[in-house]
């Protein structure tokens, strides 16, 4: 009896706390682009329309490959967008066939205007005033250099090195990177070898966050299943080393992964024992999961079974 009303107060207090957080968050002004973005969004047909546009008028390089492209989706242009976008997609369109170097910049700044909220620009130039500004408004930065699928050796390189550079700038102290970024694709017959490989090449960045006379943090992030094992054996096998031991770090978990209770309570033995032996604890961050897309793709290509859960309701019940 005592536990069931202890449970019910703790239900009462949770639900308490996020009325709060959602009147609160109801009084907030939202910026006119966030908003543009939301609507996008919330329309069914929004988010092929966004990830076309991405992939076929601001990825690629050559001006006239993205101009003819950008004239393949205006014939489409989806009615969820206002009046006014759809004819400067239209306008823009027409335009883009004799002057492709003048309509395609355009475009794009408006996609980066679209999503300015969400993105920084990582080159040297900008990215201080971008971290002033949002430091200003008292947001903490979990930095995430993003880019394309590593296949390569030297891809993984740069994306560390870039990550690496992040880390010692004095305006940064808390960067997330993949343990797929750094290593490419490798046998899953050489998993143990795949490890070492990317203890290695992580060994540089986890010990300049340890050295640092500021304090600086790493998230180890996940995307597919098939990097949950090496994540964790990664991320055990770094902060087990002696130098590292002090050091508090962080790993994401996904929660669409039925696989993922079970690793959480394996870390959270692993970071038992380590504070056990004097050192620091560390953050598990729980996801709901990003690349369900892919998931459905591998199962499908190879006939196997679904490494997600099924269902978003799964999916939120694990959570």
């Amino acid at each position: 009896m005592t536990l069931m009303s202890t449970d019910e107060g703790v239900l009462t207090d949770v639900e308490t706390l996020v009325r709060q957080w959602l009147d609160e968050a109801a009084g907030q002004p939202v910026a006119p682009a966030a908003r543009r973005l939301a609507d996008v969004l919330r329309d069914p047909a929004g988010l092929d329309f966004t990830v076309g546009f991405v992939d076929r008028v601001i990825r690629p390089e050559d001006h006239r490959i993205a101009a003819a492209n950008l004239r393949d989706l205006a014939r489409t242009a989806p009615g969820f967008l206002p009046w006014h976008l759809r004819l400067m997609i239209r306008l823009g369109a027409a335009v883009s066939l004799a002057a492709p170097g003048l309509v395609i910049p355009v475009a794009r700044r408006a996609l980066r205007e679209m999503v300015g909220h969400l993105l920084v620009d990582a080159t040297d130039a900008r990215l201080g005033r971008s971290i002033a500004r949002m430091r200003e408004r008292g947001v903490g930065l979990n930095i995430n250099l993003l880019g394309e699928a590593v296949l390569g050796r030297g891809e993984a390189a740069r994306r560390l090195e870039g990550t690496e550079r992040l880390l010692a700038r004095p305006d940064v102290d808390y960067v997330s990177i993949k343990v797929s970024a750094t290593v490419p694709p490798h046998s899953p017959w050489a998993f143990d070898e795949a490890v070492d490989h990317v203890v290695h090449s992580l060994l540089p960045l986890f010990t300049l966050a340890a050295s640092s006379p500021t304090k600086k943090f790493i998230n180890l992030d996940m995307e597919e299943y098939r990097d949950l094992e090496m994540t964790i054996a990664v991320f055990t096998r770094l902060l087990d080393r002696p130098e590292l031991l002090e050091l508090d770090a962080g790993i994401v978990l996904q929660a669409y992964l039925p696989d993922a209770l079970s690793a959480m309570i394996r870390l959270q033995d692993w970071a038992r024992t380590r504070r056990e032996r004097g050192g620091a604890g560390i953050k598990v961050r729980l996801v709901k999961g990003a690349n369900l897309p892919m998931e459905h793709v591998e199962a499908a290509l190879h006939g196997w079974p679904l490494a997600t859960w099924s269902t978003k309701q799964d999916t939120d019940t694990n959570y």
